[in-house]
């Protein structure tokens, strides 16, 4: 026998309605930047893993952005040859190759982002102190349950 859940509140619909417009119209914004600073969604993709998670290898990167190893070594054979990222090969095992980014690389991405960090600067200094507060209460708020809900997922798939 299904249990049916109850219907989300009235409140959540609308919730989810205003914050679906309002993530559409930023990511409206965001590929004007990303189609200005002249690289792929998937290099920017490789970019982005690399500043966040720090030099890598070409399996490690196919397996985060979803594309086969040839397919990631070859992108990565562009982007060092267009000095985005510095692709080495380990001493110890040849087989091994690690990626990591270059300088033009992170620039690259910082154009990519549209100077996010002083966009988010001048957009959140037009909020007073307890707007600022409750901004950041809410995304921790979303945070946990995007994690609680990451849980309950894994624990229903789990025979």
């Amino acid at each position: 026998m299904t249990v049916q859940a109850d219907p989300p509140r009235t409140s959540v619909v609308a919730t989810v309605e205003i914050v679906s417009s309002w993530i559409d119209r930023r990511k409206r914004a965001m590929a004007k930047n990303l189609h200005a600073c002249g690289q792929s969604p998937a290099q920017l993709h490789v970019l982005g893993l690399l500043s966040e998670v720090g030099p890598t290898t070409v399996s490690h990167i196919a397996t985060q952005i979803g594309i086969t190893p040839p397919s990631a070594s070859a992108m990565v054979d562009r982007m060092d040859e267009a000095g985005l990222v510095i692709r080495e090969r380990n001493e110890e095992d040849r087989r091994v190759v690690t990626v990591s980014l270059a300088a033009a690389g992170r620039e690259a991405l910082e154009r990519s982002l549209g100077g996010r960090h002083d966009s988010l600067t001048r957009i959140l200094s037009q909020l007073d102190d307890e707007e600022l507060r409750s901004t950041i209460r809410v995304i921790e708020r979303l945070d946990e349950a995007i994690a609680a809900t990451s849980r309950e997922a894994l624990t229903r798939a789990s025979p």
